[in-house]
């Protein structure tokens, strides 16, 4: 009876955090962070183009400029919206949707604001709280850069839609570009700024054309990637392309006279040995990202039929993948029906991935980890009480006292950096006193991931690429109850596709006689 009741209130604990979490991130939409969440996008920009072609209507004079450009923007609507999750899962359409979200249209806002069509006019500010921030811009900027970082791919190739050597039917405008150069140059990334500013150039000096209300000041654009070649002590080019500069704007004095000091930096500079850019060296959680580990394993795979009485009916596929740490491979472990029952319960309940700070002992929104996940507790329906028993039947661990079922789902450039599943008893003693440590973790993988999104164990040279209805176990602790280091691991960023998972972390107080502590 002790036991049981120390079970409820963990329970109730755990959903009482829950709650408070969901509180402090309510005002945090994080649209990147999830594909199932960028869902939601697409329809509002349908409505706001639905919106701008009703005010296209009244306008005459103006009616070519903007009924070119809705043409074009509700192509992409609807092709985007005919293959919704294949659009999304795309990093650079994620990308480019978002920033044109919050970008384009307070252009179109400004443009719109004339005695004609105040109707519609209203109608964006009406869809504010629906679009992206600055918040959500940054992050899409800082995912394609993290994709751009972890895989070793260019700019240009980025830009042109060659994403890890594969073509996507798909490519980043000048608007796209120049966001994403303007991100790193705020940032101090002057190397990553000139990259992109350049695509950025090469884009309209290819005959590309922008909307009016949306058009880019070349001049402004070759001042911006001048100042970024000046910090990389580039004096040459950059005074190059200042004066490609004043020969879009030759009637601006400040950028005149901003030349003239560029000719004297160059003059005064001349000794400062130029800096390169250059993507730093793999180490062993990239090179594992990037399929540099062995693909299988040289242990052997089997059909359990002992861990329990079950398993004689219906033995699962195993396949042994380390022995230190332990570490199995489950096959066709999950069903698509039960993957898309946990999808169907995860979606409307999705918010923003935590992590345990342990000095503040509070769950945190950290840039480490982008992704949206769910609770599913135990009782919550047949499925999960399934999967409950089915995890004992895999893992031979009793479930009681253990955690809820994790559904998560990773949107553009979604990661979780490399960290470990175990709490530590002398960090987090009150996470850890009622039911134990995380003795060992479950994951299961609930889609194919088209490129990226391996589950890398960086210390132990092992890479888990995703493959639907299979899931991956290891033991997060060692024999003496403490830590074991060499599970750390991290979730290598989705390139293309849309990552779901679902975790189950099992405690150690319960499996006091199936895994003992070792005698000392």
């Amino acid at each position: 009876i002790r036991m049981h009741t120390a079970i409820i209130l963990a329970t109730a604990l755990s959903l009482l955090l829950l709650q408070i979490s969901a509180q402090q991130t309510e005002n945090e939409v994080s649209h990147s962070t999830s594909v199932a969440g960028m869902v939601k996008l697409l329809d509002v920009e349908s409505k706001l183009i639905e919106n701008l072609d009703n005010y296209a209507t009244q306008l005459e004079r103006k009616l070519e400029a903007v009924r070119s450009y809705v043409a074009d923007m509700r192509a992409e609507n609807d092709k985007a919206k005919q293959q919704t999750e294949s659009y999304l899962s795309n990093p650079l359409n994620a990308f480019a949707l978002i920033r044109r979200m919050h970008q384009d249209w307070l252009y179109w806002r400004l443009y719109m604001e004339q005695p004609v069509g105040h109707e519609q006019a209203a109608y964006v500010p009406q869809m504010q709280q629906h679009l992206p921030t600055s918040t959500d811009l940054e992050e899409a900027a800082a995912s394609i850069h993290r994709i751009q970082l972890t895989y070793d791919m260019k700019a240009a190739d980025m830009s042109s839609g060659l994403l890890n050597g594969r073509q996507y039917n798909v490519s980043l405008s000048s608007l796209d570009r120049y966001a994403l150069g303007k991100h790193h140059f705020d940032r101090q990334n002057f190397g990553e700024a000139c990259q992109w500013i350049y695509q950025a150039i090469q884009w309209l000096d290819g005959k590309n054309k922008l909307p009016r209300p949306l058009a880019l000041d070349r001049a402004e654009l070759f001042q911006l990637y001048g100042e970024a070649l000046i910090k990389m002590n580039r004096f040459n080019d950059a005074l190059q392309v200042f004066n490609n500069a004043v020969a879009f704007k030759q009637d601006n004095a400040q950028l005149l006279q901003r030349r003239l000091e560029v000719e004297a930096l160059t003059r005064t500079n001349a000794h400062l040995p130029p800096q390169r850019y250059s993507i730093p060296q793999p180490g062993a959680y990239e090179l594992g990202c990037r399929g540099g580990y062995p693909s299988k394993s040289n242990l052997y795979c089997f059909y359990n039929h002992t861990t329990s009485a079950f398993l004689r009916l219906a033995p699962i596929k195993m396949e042994l993948l380390a022995l230190d740490p332990y570490m199995v491979l489950y096959h066709d472990i999950v069903t698509s029906k039960e993957i898309q029952e946990l999808q169907y319960y995860a979606v409307p309940n999705l918010m923003r991935a935590t992590v345990f700070d342990a000095k503040t002992g509070r769950n945190n929104v950290v840039k480490t980890r982008t992704s949206k996940v769910t609770w599913l507790p135990d009782a919550h329906s047949e499925l999960t009480r399934r999967l409950n028993r089915r995890i004992t039947d895999m893992t031979g661990f009793d479930m009681y006292g253990s955690e809820m079922l994790q559904v998560m789902n990773y949107g553009l450039g979604g990661h979780y950096d490399k960290h470990f599943d175990y709490f530590n008893a002398t960090t987090a003693p009150e996470l850890t006193k009622m039911n134990g440590d995380r003795i060992a973790t479950v994951l299961f993988y609930l889609t194919d991931v088209e490129q990226g999104g391996a589950t890398v164990f960086p210390n132990i040279g092992k890479a888990i690429f995703p493959k639907r209805g299979t899931a991956v176990m290891w033991y997060n602790l060692r024999h003496d109850g403490n830590g074991d280091p060499q599970t750390q691991h991290a979730a290598c960023p989705v390139i293309v596709g849309s990552k779901w998972a679902t975790t189950k972390w099992i405690r150690e107080r319960q499996q006091l006689f199936t895994r003992p502590c070792e005698k000392m």
